[in-house]
């Protein structure tokens, strides 16, 4: 099974723009997702979805936010991906000359464009009226880039988090029901976002040996998160569902679009759109806890209900926060 991880691993970077001069890592994938592409079970049907247009975490220097909009697209239209969801902090719009280009590419490419709040603040740090605010405001530039409000009107809760005790999370979706919103939910998350800081330092070291490890985790980590997901669902509804996956358009998110992608089709993955997910009745039965409400559709189920569920694969939280800080010249997050 390493043998066979290792030639994927190197295929899957043969396409790549190559940032580091070792080979991958070698990391073992979960047997059920090596094996599956051969068997004969029905395919894993998932939705692509993308956060914090046009902006998310650090970059390389003299890499815009333009470019990893471009190269995520270039990778959607390889694999045929159909009407990726972006969705979009009109805040961060005007912070760069290029911010709004890329929104307009995203656009340009066909794909569509949901709400994600104004500014994506913790709804913690708010209250009621001001949240309810970050909605609205962050419709006239989905407006003017989108046109037709029955696509914009899609939402995406900031950190998964929907709501501070069972009054917001009702208020909220009653707000957001009255404006004609239907609530993007997630069922893969394999915390995407978390490999961007670590990325961007081990690049400004010149750490070649240590992107390739991070290369290697994030394919691993988000394999085994499609596994769990995947698994979860079936023990939680007793049938296949179709799952939504949520993506950050951060820079090393654009790195490995391509070889996720690819990593994710050879494990029997194909792709649907958004609408095509939400169509499924479970994604109208969404838990409410009574204090704050948050995670992924299958983590609320699982705390609201004790509903049974696979082991959750281990996050690598603490190895991607120890990477390439040894060094003075390491940047700050």
């Amino acid at each position: 099974m390493t043998h066979r991880f290792e030639v994927l691993l190197l295929l899957l970077f043969g396409a790549c723009r190559p940032t580091a001069a070792h080979p991958p890592a070698t990391i073992p994938v979960a047997p059920d997702l090596e094996t599956r592409a051969q068997d004969n079970d029905d395919p894993i049907r998932v939705a692509i979805t993308v956060d914090d247009l046009p902006a998310h975490g650090p970059v390389p220097p003299d890499v815009t936010r333009l470019s990893l909009h471009q190269r995520m697209l270039e990778a959607f239209a390889v694999h045929q991906a159909p009407r990726v969801y972006g969705f979009v902090n009109a805040a961060r719009a005007a912070d760069a000359p290029d911010h709004l280009a890329a929104l307009h590419a995203w656009v340009d490419a066909g794909h569509p464009l949901g709400n994600h709040t104004f500014s994506h603040p913790r709804m913690q740090d708010l209250d009621l009226s001001a949240y309810l605010a970050e909605i609205d405001g962050n419709e006239p530039l989905l407006a003017e880039l989108v046109h037709d409000p029955s696509v914009y009107r899609k939402f995406r809760y900031p950190f998964l988090i929907e709501g501070t005790s069972e009054a917001t999370t009702l208020a909220v979706r009653e707000h957001l029901r009255s404006r004609g919103y239907r609530v993007a939910e997630v069922t893969i998350d394999f915390f995407d976002w978390a490999f961007n800081p670590p990325y961007v330092r081990c690049l400004s070291l010149g750490d070649d040996e240590a992107v390739t490890r991070l290369r290697g985790l994030f394919l691993d980590h988000a394999l085994r998160m499609l596994q769990w997901s995947d698994a979860a669902a079936k023990q939680m509804y007793g049938r296949a569902i179709p799952h939504v996956l949520l993506l950050h358009v951060g820079a090393f998110g654009a790195e490995m679009m391509a070889p996720l992608l690819t990593a994710y089709e050879r494990s029997g993955v194909e792709w649907i759109t958004l609408d095509e997910a939400l169509a499924d009745p479970v994604y109208l039965d969404v838990p409410i806890e009574p204090g704050v409400t948050q995670g992924t559709l299958l983590d609320l189920m699982i705390e609201a209900r004790g509903v049974a569920h696979p082991p959750r694969p281990i996050q690598p939280t603490a190895e991607l926060d120890a990477m390439c800080r040894s060094a003075s010249s390491a940047p700050r997050d």
